[in-house]
């Protein structure tokens, strides 16, 4: 399932920027995001925990690299605060948006229960192994 929509970059430099949000039950407990810079650039991608997504609706959720929370203003705008070796990025994102896109992944795979959807063990397994073979 997909959604798109609009985020705006506040840091470092003030810009409008596409969001595409991907969500598969082969993989529960993510949200793929591609933000869309344009031009000649290629997509920044983003993996980001469903739940930690889901918790900064209401509140401060995330310590590291990821983190997001709602703020004052009354558009239900969220604040998504993204840090990498590369640098570090700060994006007000619209909260209704991101709510309708959670609730949609609830009702493919309940909160709770990512564990019991098909091939996720075998996912599980793979992902692992590539982490144990890939040199750092």
């Amino acid at each position: 399932m997909e959604t798109q929509f609009y985020v705006h970059l506040d840091f470092p430099a003030a810009a409008c920027v596409l969001a595409h949000l991907s969500y598969s039950p082969d993989t529960p407990h993510c949200v793929e995001v591609a933000f869309d810079l344009g031009g000649d650039h290629a997509p920044v991608m983003w993996t980001l925990g469903r739940e930690l997504l889901r918790d900064g609706l209401s509140g401060p959720a995330g310590m590291g690299d990821v983190q997001i929370h709602p703020t004052d203003l009354p558009s239900h705008t969220l604040r998504l605060r993204l840090h990498s070796p590369h640098g570090t990025a700060e994006l007000s994102l619209p909260g209704q948006a991101l709510g309708d896109f959670l609730r949609r992944t609830a009702k493919a795979v309940p909160y709770g229960r990512e564990a019991e959807t098909p091939g996720f063990l075998t996912n599980l397994d793979r992902a692992l192994a590539s982490m144990l073979t890939e040199p750092y």
